[in-house]
This record gives C-alpha cells, sequence and structure tokens, in this order.
C-alpha cells in the first residue's frame, strides 16, 4: 500500500462520516462520543440532554 492510498476516502469511510453526522444532526444540546479501538471506530454514542428552561433564561442568568 503506497502513502498515496493512505489519503483516499472509502466508502467504509463515508458511511462512518454519515453516520456521525446523523448522531449531531438535530441535537441542540449534549455529546457525540466516538470510541476507537486499533485505529477502527467500534462505537459512536449519542447523549442528548434537554434544557427545562428557556435560552433566553440561560442567557440571562450567565449560563447557570
Amino acid at each position: 500500500m503506497g502513502a498515496e492510498n493512505k489519503n483516499l476516502i472509502t466508502d467504509e469511510d463515508q458511511q462512518l462520516a454519515q453516520k456521525v453526522l446523523s448522531a449531531i444532526r438535530g441535537m441542540k444540546y449534549g455529546t457525540v462520543q466516538i470510541t476507537v479501538h486499533n485505529a477502527r471506530v467500534t462505537q459512536i454514542d449519542k447523549i442528548e440532554r434537554i434544557r427545562v428552561i428557556k435560552d433566553e433564561q440561560v442567557e440571562k442568568n450567565g449560563g447557570n
């Protein structure tokens, strides 16, 4: 495998990127965690948070 092959984006890479973007899309607050084992993505965790006070109140209180 030459060095030029390391820069190619494979179909598998594109599918993985789509899965990560799918986890992020529509999320207002939260975390997406990607777990890697032996240089391969093995898990994608999505933790979505829901704010119970309005955004205006968060800004007024300085984020607290």
